[in-house]
């Protein structure tokens, strides 16, 4: 019976130390200060919607911007978004910060929304803070049969 008393003395004691090594508190952890991120670090991020809810969200806020990131040859083909900024993703990043200015809400469509992907993210990168990702692309603007018009050079 003593051995018994023992272990179960011993088992006490190995619960008792192991939960105060757990930390004991059962008061949630508290987030660190926001200054601690670097300045040069954006916390913001972009928001991906279908193409139906893209264009009336576009269509209905004031100073809204939609850019078409494929390419002349995808813009020819296909057309192109009534009032689209044209800029291919391969001159994205160069021309975004001059061309698109930061307090307008930016719509970013391509052929498939891999492209588009990639420029919100540059985007947001940027420090713009009203980015929306078109999902699907110019391919599901067409299928859902929104406007369309002809590409000119």
């Amino acid at each position: 019976m003593r051995k018994h008393h023992l272990t179960l003395a011993l088992l006490l004691v190995m619960t008792a130390l192991a939960l105060a090594a757990c930390g004991g508190s059962d008061k949630p952890s508290q987030p660190p200060p926001t200054n601690t991120v670097p300045n040069n670090i954006s916390t913001s991020t972009y928001q991906t919607l279908d193409v139906q809810t893209a264009y009336t969200r576009f269509e209905q806020t004031s100073g809204a911007i939609l850019v078409d990131v494929r390419t002349p040859e995808e813009w020819a083909a296909t057309g192109i978004v009534p009032g689209a900024r044209l800029i291919s993703l391969d001159q994205f990043e160069q021309r975004a910060s001059a061309e698109l200015p930061k307090e307008s809400p930016i719509f970013v469509i391509c052929n498939s929304g891999n492209r588009s992907r990639v420029a919100s993210e540059t985007l947001v990168r940027l420090g713009y803070p009203q980015v929306f990702n078109i999902d699907g692309g110019m391919q599901a603007w067409l299928r859902a049969n929104l406007p369309v018009e002809a590409y000119k050079p």
